[in-house]
């Protein structure tokens, strides 16, 4: 019986613990989020024809660090993106779209919908 109460206990103990764990792993992320610097930006895109266009760009920049959201449009020929300057840049996102086979052309003067 006694080995019982042992283990349910060390049980508890490793529980809490693990908790604590992943209590301190949530503040973290606040404090990091809190010190983001988001910027939305609006690039020129040609190249893109279709919706499969869309989905390869918004793919290949949703998946750069730092980058929370993504959208772009073929019809128009924008991409719009939000990041955080301190994770990645405009080149580096530039450098995506290029690499996934379109041209950017610069930022919009316009923003998009």
């Amino acid at each position: 019986m006694k080995i019982i109460w042992i283990a349910l206990l060390a049980i508890f103990l490793v529980a809490c613990n693990s908790q604590s764990k992943t209590e301190t792993s949530k503040a973290e992320e606040t404090t990091s989020t809190a010190e983001a610097r988001w910027v939305e930006v609006v690039l020129n895109v040609n190249g893109m024809t279709c919706e499969g266009c869309e989905n390869a760009i918004n793919v290949g920049v949703g998946s750069l660090e730092g980058v929370a959201e993504v959208e772009s449009s073929h019809e128009a020929s924008w991409t719009r993106v939000k990041f955080d300057e301190n994770i990645t840049s405009m080149e580096e996102i530039s450098g995506k779209i290029t690499q996934t086979g379109y041209e950017v052309k610069g930022e919009k003067a316009e923003s998009a919908p």
